[in-house]
């Protein structure tokens, strides 16, 4: 009995020390996160707060800061809402603007205290108004950030004193229809003049165009910027033009010639001649009795 009551006592000595040793470890674990990977770095990084329409005058309100990992830090970004607010004329917003939009410096106008066209047209360029009609402004369907080609029409320089009409300039922008000069615009609009952003030079050409002859656009499909180099249309080119020409062209497979022999009796002769499909008769042989 003795020895039971003695080898209980061991066993529970031994089962409390190691409880107490648990308990010892589980109080003294660090309480700190465990480790793994490094933090990423981060920056602030201005955005737009919500959409921004092109022509808006920047306020705070308008603006908000969240953090960018240092690998997709963009370039020219804005640190804090001072930094961007930073001059004595407010921003203006030159390229419409998403909502969490990063804010460049190439989507702003700063320093400029009017706001509309204006400061939509990039150093070096020009903005050029040429009047248009349902038909030369493709049925209204022309509308602010298209890009056209301008197709001119004219009788300058043609002896013949008949009209010609070639590709005056390829992928131009259409920064205006009438005085609206949203992008947000999706309704066709008919409308009389449509401004387009130039260079200097082609500024030049679309006012002289415009004396000489009449200009029609050629809408573009947004992501087609292959430059064509079709030649000039006379209207000799409309005469001569037959959407069959190939076929009418080509000429019809020629049969070969067949023939035969034929024996052709008269009296006590018999001549034997030959003839081909085309009706010609040629004298073969002549025998007699």
């Amino acid at each position: 009995m003795q020895y039971k009551a003695t080898l209980l006592l061991g066993l529970a000595l031994v089962l409390g020390g190691m409880a107490a040793y648990m308990v010892k470890t589980a109080v003294n674990q660090p309480t700190g996160t465990p480790e793994g990977p490094a933090a990423l770095a981060v920056k602030p990084v201005v955005v737009a707060a919500a959409d921004l329409p092109s022509g808006t005058l920047l306020e705070r309100a308008h603006l908000k800061v969240v953090d960018f990992t240092e690998a997709s830090f963009p370039e020219g970004s804005y640190a804090t809402i001072d930094e961007l607010l930073d001059s004595e004329t407010p921003p203006v917003v030159i390229v419409g603007l998403s909502a969490n939009e990063v804010v460049l410096p190439v989507k702003l106008s700063i320093g400029v205290v009017r706001r509309g066209l204006t400061t939509k047209i990039p150093d070096g360029l020009r903005a050029v108004a040429i009047p248009v009609n349902d038909v030369r402004g493709v049925g209204g369907f022309v509308l602010p950030g298209d890009k056209v080609d301008v197709l001119h029409t004219t009788t300058v320089g043609r002896r013949d004193e008949q009209p010609v009409s070639r590709t005056l300039m390829q992928g131009i922008t259409v920064l205006g229809v009438d005085q609206n000069s949203e992008e947000n615009a999706e309704d066709p609009l008919v409308v009389k003049v449509v401004t387009l952003l130039v260079n200097p030079q082609q500024a030049k050409t679309l006012t002289l165009s415009q004396q000489v002859g009449h200009l029609t656009l050629s809408l573009r499909n947004e992501g087609d910027v292959a430059q064509e180099s079709s030649a000039t249309v006379a209207l000799s080119d409309l005469w001569n033009f037959d959407p069959q020409e190939k076929m009418l062209a080509t000429p019809m497979p020629v049969r070969p010639a067949r023939s035969r022999n034929v024996q052709v009796i008269r009296g006590l002769e018999v001549i034997e001649e030959r003839v081909s499909s085309k009706g010609d008769t040629t004298l073969a042989a002549v025998t007699a009795d």
